[in-house]
């Protein structure tokens, strides 16, 4: 059952529970509190607002694989748990752990702002092995191949979390201060806090951060490059499909829900395909993305529904719909962020893409507002892009190898 206080936080304006205020110094990060005293616990996610430098794609994610053994050693002494995710928007860092703790746990997210040791050789090279091995895994599964072309295609300049081969090369020699000094300032971090715990009391244990690092020295006008997706791809036993569409412009709220509209229609005509339609959102942009994975013998057919997916959602959308839709998006999200670990991940990503601390809420209650004429333009917003596509035809098994 959803907690009464789950549901005031974003279906409304946030609770007096939950505050955030401006910060007083470069020294302090923007901090919101979500406070639930049903648990003794809090969780902490702090973001860094960063991009990697040019030529150094990768960056951030690495010093996360530096730093993040001691993270995970320290929270294990107090029953914690630490999480460090590179999206396009932030670098991430989170821990939950008992309230009481609160600022041992601060502390912890607090170290992970200093530029780490690179006197250990082998560490540093675990991780650069640990980002070649994420590297190759995006295009080692059709799943992961198809959304990395189709994200390559729309949003050229969002290179991946691992980076790229020349990157790393340039990292394992470059200084790492000079190099964290183009991703850290004070000013670039957020907090956010859900839990057993007041907002003074999270204040004070982020009441300083570690100053700036001064500007470095790194590589001049070096550019990043990927090799082209399709000389690589991967294998497959059935047929993947992907369409894309960017849509900067759209309503988020209402490209959400046309999302869920056309992924509920393709599923009921595609019942033996297995159908993905997602709302791709950061401060790159906006897309609707497609994917579908289907049998070999209908691989023809699934590829023409896909190529006139718009149009003929299109033919069926009413106002009913579009409630049932918004309502399934709603109680996603709302299910989503039933644990407070979840509830800052939310809070946090939407605050990350700009939309400040109040953006979950605001986008939540547009939900409920969308009718069928926000839909509609959102549809005719899509038809006008050029998608960005990709096919992985099914491995073709030889019938002396089949069995």
């Amino acid at each position: 059952m959803l907690t009464l206080s789950l549901v005031l936080a974003l279906a409304a304006a946030p609770p007096d529970t939950t505050r955030d205020r401006p910060r007083p110094a470069q020294s302090a990060p923007a901090i919101t509190v979500h406070t639930q005293p049903a648990l003794p616990v809090v969780a902490l996610r702090m973001s860094i607002v960063a991009g990697d430098p040019p030529g150094y794609a990768g960056a951030g994610h690495l010093f996360q694989h530096l730093v993040l053994p001691s993270l995970e050693e320290q929270a294990a002494r107090v029953g914690g748990r630490v999480q460090a995710i590179r999206g396009s928007d932030a670098i991430v860092y989170s821990v939950i752990g008992p309230a009481s703790e609160l600022d041992y746990l601060a502390g912890i997210l607090r170290s992970a702002l200093r530029v780490p040791a690179a006197a250990n050789g082998a560490i540093m090279l675990q991780s650069l092995s640990a980002l070649a091995g994420e590297r190759a895994s995006e295009r080692e599964t059709a799943p992961s191949y198809v959304r990395a072309s189709l994200r390559s295609q729309l949003f050229p300049s969002d290179l991946p979390a691992a980076g790229t081969d020349g990157a790393a090369a340039r990292l394992q020699s470059a200084d790492l201060g000079d190099v964290w000094g183009e991703i850290y300032a004070p000013e670039r971090v957020s907090v956010v806090a859900v839990g057993d715990v007041s907002l003074g009391a999270v204040e004070r244990a982020f009441r300083s951060l570690p100053a700036a690092s001064p500007a470095g020295r790194l590589q001049p006008d070096v550019a990043d490059t990927l090799p082209a997706l399709g000389a690589d791809t991967p294998q497959a036993t059935r047929g993947w499909i992907g369409s894309a569409w960017r849509a900067d412009s759209a309503e988020p709220a209402a490209l959400s829900v046309a999302a869920r509209l056309l992924r509920n229609s393709l599923r009921r005509r595609m019942t033996r395909s297995t159908v993905e339609v997602e709302h791709w959102w950061t401060h790159q942009g906006q897309a609707l993305a497609l994917v579908v994975a289907t049998p070999d013998s209908l691989a023809p057919a699934a590829r023409r529904t896909v190529g006139g997916a718009l149009a003929s959602l299109g033919t069926g959308v009413n106002d009913e719909a579009v409630r049932a839709a918004a309502a399934s998006v709603r109680r996603e999200m709302l299910f989503y962020s039933r644990t407070p670990e979840r509830m800052a991940e939310l809070l946090g990503e939407f605050a990350d893409r700009g939309g400040g601390r109040d953006a979950a809420q605001r986008y939540y209650a547009a939900l409920g507002t969308v009718t069928e004429a926000d839909v509609r333009r959102v549809l005719e917003q899509l038809a006008a892009a050029e998608p960005a596509t990709v096919y992985v035809p099914p491995q073709r098994i030889p019938p002396e190898q089949r069995r």
